[in-house]
């Protein structure tokens, strides 16, 4: 995608592209309202489901442009202007699968705080985001059988585990703060004093500049009471008891930070089976970050956007991640193994849509058919692959469609189903 494709690409054409960028400045759209729409789909999927809501904040950096932008804030560093999006997705807790999004906050940073985040309530702190998160997931997934609320270690403040919840919510938390424990001792001493229980062997994925490894971690579980800190209201309770897992990496390669990863959670842990349950519902968060990669350099290259005002790339930004979350729904569900129903990203009303692409796209050859039983995820996913250019081949050389091709594939799609559904109008 080139710097000034962006909303020509959602527009199809440079007259697309005008009505699109009028679209988006119209007051009345809001990245509220996308996110909405989305959060029906995504809670109709969810029910009766044990599902997990990650959460995480991504920045969106606008450094190479910030000559022409208006009214943009700035991001981590304190210097560049930016955005900063923190979506909530949810992954069906058994298989893996991406079932949507339900929740998307963009933060527009244009001010620094006068005082200490120590002396500011939570409502009036960035991190309040994480609260709205975790409410989000409550309420809107209140007919799943099971949320599990996944937050990694920015989000590791005592708020969040005292904040009241409906019983059929529960949190996993990455520890990020050396907490003291209610009788005295710190978190993370007693972590790292947890009896072994077992050993395990991970795959560590590749990020830039370091490849995919293979980890042994040692598994320990226990349960922890954490102190309020001195600085909270009294109005929070004193102690919080929680379940603590921890997984301390042995033996890394020469140069590597060991893994250490330190959960707390709400769900009861008095088993290994559990304890490894969690370790593998942790290792789901992943998800969230391919998300982001899509977002950014993987698919839709959201940072290379020419939109100059804050408030018109807010929009723009929801909009591009609820198209990220469908493509990396499809990318992970292309060989099968998550197991999805078709219902988990269409209305089952169109499958004879899909059906009649897959009689236009498939070939005469056995390995040109689409391997995929009807009203299945994958056999959808095989269908927007074949459309975005993907030959249909894999092994032997041959890859599976990736975000890339995903994202053109699905803007083909829409287009043929915006055409079909008028036709049966």
């Amino acid at each position: 995608m080139r710097r000034t494709a962006c909303l020509r690409r959602l527009g199809g054409s440079r007259a697309g592209e005008v009505r699109f960028g009028r679209f988006l400045r119209s007051e009345a759209v809001t990245a509220g309202e996308m996110v909405a729409t989305a959060a029906v789909h995504t809670a109709r999927a969810a029910k009766g489901r044990h599902v997990l809501a990650i959460q995480d904040t991504t920045e969106l950096n606008f450094r190479t442009q910030a000559g022409k932008k208006r009214g943009f804030g700035t991001v981590g560093n304190g210097a560049d202007l930016g955005l900063f999006l923190h979506p909530v997705i949810v992954a069906d807790a058994e298989n893996g699968g991406l079932i949507g999004l339900i929740e998307a906050i963009v933060l527009n940073r244009t001010e620094r705080p006068s005082t200490h985040r120590k002396k500011r309530p939570v409502a009036e702190k960035e991190s309040q985001r994480w609260l709205d998160g975790q409410k989000a997931a409550c309420e809107l997934l209140d007919t799943a059988r099971r949320v599990t609320v996944i937050t990694d270690r920015e989000g590791d403040f005592y708020d969040d585990f005292a904040a009241l919840r409906p019983p059929h919510v529960e949190l996993l938390i990455r520890a990020g703060q050396d907490r003291a424990l209610v009788g005295g001792g710190l978190l993370f001493d007693a972590a790292d004093r947890l009896p072994a229980a077992a050993r395990r062997s991970v795959e560590v994925p590749a990020r830039p500049g370091r490849p995919a490894r293979q980890a042994e971690l040692v598994i320990g579980f226990g349960q922890v009471t954490i102190a309020r800190p001195g600085y909270l209201p009294k109005t929070l309770p004193p102690g919080v008891t929680l379940s603590l897992v921890s997984a301390r990496e042995i033996d890394p390669p020469p140069g590597e930070t060991p893994i250490c990863w330190r959960l707390l959670t709400t769900h009861a842990v008095d088993s290994l089976a559990t304890a490894r349950t969690m370790l593998g519902f942790y290792r789901r968060r992943w998800l969230i970050e391919q998300v982001f990669r899509t977002l950014k350099t993987q698919g839709l290259a959201i940072e290379e956007s020419q939109v100059l005002d804050a408030a018109t790339m807010g929009k723009l930004a929801t909009a591009a991640l609820i198209a990220a979350v469908r493509i990396m729904q499809l990318v992970m569900a292309r060989d099968g193994g998550t197991g999805q129903r078709l219902a988990d990203a269409l209305d089952p009303a169109e499958e004879p849509l899909v059906e009649a692409l897959v009689e236009t796209l498939e070939g005469k050859t056995a390995r040109q058919k689409n391997p995929h039983q009807k009203a299945t995820l994958a056999r959808f996913s095989w269908v927007v692959g074949r459309l975005g250019g993907w030959d249909g081949y894999v092994g032997h050389g041959y890859k599976p469609p990736g975000p890339k091709t995903m994202a053109y594939g699905l803007q083909r799609f829409d287009a043929i189903r915006h055409g079909w559904r008028l036709r049966n109008v």
